[in-house]
């Protein structure tokens, strides 16, 4: 079975059974856990003075247990179950003390719940009938569920259109329907991230979809690019703001549906390295002393991360460099000159220098 993550929902379930009592014996020291400290939106109105009251908690019971405290296993597992406790709470307001009174049949959930709870919880005091503070007890549970995770794509991870690049005209259309996840995928458990580029005309309709990196599956792969093909863009514009061709490039991350199951494989490595391969590109640009352009070249060498094999960009780049005059430049004098002006962007490969302990 692959690690994978999913993110994890914490419910609190409010039960009625809180008890107020002299101070108990002392229960099982609780678990040593880190402390972290979790901001409470609102406040419970705090008890009338020389009143009888139970320990009540000072802040919403929902936030003791947050969306980052499922255990790795139970998530890589998908074990769920619902855990029942009480605690002590002493007269400064804090946890003394958890007790698992329910199991939800996993140890890691439980040993979860007294650790979010002890470090968390905060209580007004329990108040005897004298209101006087004592030692009072509190009951509840903590339901962990591992929310349904859909496949979903991204919006445009890098533009290759200048000035104005593609956009999605309904970003919901991004998100990935059940039925849209291949059969044969499903079947042998495999899920993973495509990346590919798109090439979008000058209607906002998609011609051309490309796989930069794979998902590791042929049929996910292939998917992308079906899926990807109904999206609508609004289109790229030239520098007169006239509709033109352009390119974007996306991801989409295929997630199994829970209870799939999973294929086993290796643990996952990087499979995308943006300076891989080197390369350069140059815009040099002659204005003269009134601010007008009135030459360009563009030189691109090897390959890299924005230039990729394409050359739409880099390609129509003086073809799209603005038309209208700049603010001249000026010699030391102040006055307008003619200038050359050379824009370079490029990756190089060179030895590392790395610490000693980094080698």
């Amino acid at each position: 079975m692959s690690i994978y993550v999913l993110v994890a929902l914490a419910a609190i379930s409010v039960e009625t059974n809180v008890e107020t009592t002299v101070p108990p014996t002392a229960p099982p020291p609780p678990p040593v856990v880190r402390t972290v400290n979790v901001p409470i939106p609102f406040s419970t109105p705090k008890p009338k003075k020389g009143v009888e009251s139970p320990a009540i908690p000072k802040g919403n019971p929902g936030f003791w247990a947050s969306t980052r405290d499922y255990p790795t296993l139970a998530l890589r597992d998908e074990r769920e179950g619902t855990t029942a406790f009480r605690v002590t709470v002493g007269t400064d307001g804090r946890v003394t003390g958890c007790q698992i009174t329910e199991s939800s049949g996993h140890s890691d959930l439980d040993e979860a719940t007294c650790a979010n709870v002890t470090t968390r919880a905060e209580f007004y005091p329990a108040q005897d009938k004298k209101g006087k503070v004592i030692i009072g007890n509190y009951a509840n549970r903590i339901r962990w569920q591992i929310p349904v995770m859909a496949s979903y794509a991204t919006g445009p991870l890098r533009l290759d259109s200048y000035p104005y690049a593609p956009q999605p005209l309904n970003r919901m259309e991004l998100r990935i329907a059940t039925e849209d996840y291949p059969a044969s995928a499903l079947a042998a458990g495999e899920q993973g991230t495509s990346m590919f580029t798109l090439d979008i005309d000058d209607t906002g309709k998609v011609q051309a979809c490309s796989i930069t990196t794979s998902s590791g599956s042929l049929a996910l792969d292939q998917q992308s690019c079906v899926v990807s093909a109904r999206w609508k863009f609004q289109p790229a514009r030239d520098i007169d703001g006239k509709p033109t061709r352009g390119r974007t490039k996306h991801s989409l991350v295929w997630n199994l549906p829970k209870g799939t199951p999973r294929s086993t494989a290796a643990p996952i490595r990087p499979a995308f390295n943006p300076f891989e391969k080197t390369g350069s590109f140059t815009l040099t640009l002659d204005y003269d002393a009134d601010g007008k352009m009135i030459d360009c070249a563009a030189e691109q060498k090897g390959e890299f991360l924005l230039m990729g094999t394409t050359t739409s960009f880099f390609g129509r780049a003086c073809e799209e460099a603005p038309k209208n005059n700049i603010k001249p430049f000026v010699d030391a004098e102040g006055k307008p000159e003619a200038r050359r002006v050379i824009f370079r962007m490029g990756v190089e490969h060179t030895d590392a220098v790395l610490p000693e302990k980094a080698k």
